[in-house]
């Protein structure tokens, strides 16, 4: 009953595949009369993923009905992180030991899912076209300002072409790399 959580992939491509946390949910059905069997193997479990380099946690649900399934949720910063917990002789031995008592067990993994759990009451509401258009040029409008009188002037005996690709490769990386996370962290502000 070895579930490989992140597949057969190369490690290699872990980072570009899931850089952001990995949540692992893996739902099981015990063995009737197991279930204290079960519950002192998961609270070892999750002590030991809890425990474990780039875990951002770990936690046991009981089934809602007698005879349900116990779902056993972990989170990771990343992929590579989940790899390394997946291939670790930690999880190996705690995963044989489980064989006797679970009867079944299905595994999903989510990448990315922080937003799902954002408050309603945080939740920024969706502006109109028009007012979106306008904070995007009051942004990009300065970045460009500043561009025309510093860049222009060292480019100017360029070609027209070379001069304008100058020009938006500049403006482009400083909207990625300066305004976008400044405006992220002005929303994030926002919310508080």
């Amino acid at each position: 009953m070895n579930l490989a959580l992140s597949g057969p992939f190369d490690t290699g491509k872990l980072p570009r595949i899931a850089p952001e946390p990995v949540t692992v949910t893996v739902a099981r059905r015990i063995r009737p009369g197991a279930e204290a069997q079960f519950l002192c193997w998961a609270d070892e479990l999750v002590a030991a993923v809890r425990e474990f380099p780039g875990s951002l946690g770990a936690a046991v649900f009981h089934p809602g009905e007698a005879g349900g399934e116990y779902q056993v949720v972990v989170r990771f910063a990343d992929g590579l992180s989940l790899r390394e917990w997946e291939r670790s002789e930690v999880r190996d031995r705690l995963m044989a030991r489980s064989e006797q008592f679970v009867v079944t067990a299905r595994m999903q993994r989510t990448v990315g899912v922080e937003e799902w759990f954002e408050a309603a009451g945080h939740a920024e509401p969706k502006r109109p076209w028009w007012q979106r258009l306008l904070v995007d040029m009051a942004w990009v409008f300065p970045v460009s300002l500043l561009s025309s009188l510093f860049v222009a002037p060292v480019v100017r005996d360029l070609p027209l072409a070379v001069r304008v690709l100058i020009g938006v490769a500049v403006i482009t990386v400083a909207l990625q790399v300066v305004i976008s996370p400044a405006r992220r962290r002005l929303r994030a502000l926002r919310r508080l």
